[in-house]
């Protein structure tokens, strides 16, 4: 009704699922990115993470490697395997930059992959690249 105007409603917005173990990277995402307009929803692994996928259907989700009980790479296999295909855009961020790590990453479907430490800029850049790929696609 408003977006003509450039205003969106809350249900509008877009949703980003940051999954991280570490509590200061989720809280500073988090932080970021509300300030930017989007809908975070947050998890500390990569079991809780299937599961907010599955139940909230983000639009991106920032997705850590390193993690207790299902790892990143575990997450995005077992995300991938649920039917329905309408799958989200996954941005991995991780420490992990061995050329091995990048291509199981790529093999899982991946949009795209940073290394830690990371710029925050240059994040939310990439998030509206992905966004517009995704707008690109649905047309």
């Amino acid at each position: 009704m408003f977006d003509f105007l450039g205003i969106k409603k809350k249900s509008d917005k877009v949703k980003i699922l940051v999954i991280d173990d570490e509590p200061n990277i989720v809280q500073t995402l988090q932080d970021r990115l509300e300030m930017n307009e989007y809908d975070v929803i947050t998890g500390g692994n990569g079991k809780e993470g299937l599961k907010l996928a599955l139940e909230h259907k983000p639009d991106v989700i920032l997705l850590d490697v390193i993690m207790p009980i299902m790892d990143g790479h575990e997450m995005l296999e077992a995300l991938r395997k649920q039917p329905g295909g309408d799958y989200p855009s996954v941005i991995m961020l991780t420490a992990r930059s061995q050329t091995q790590d990048i291509a199981r990453a790529n093999a899982c479907g991946i949009d795209d992959y940073i290394v830690k430490p990371f710029d925050l800029s240059e994040l939310l850049e990439k998030i509206e690249v992905v966004l517009e790929n995704r707008k690109a696609v649905a047309r």
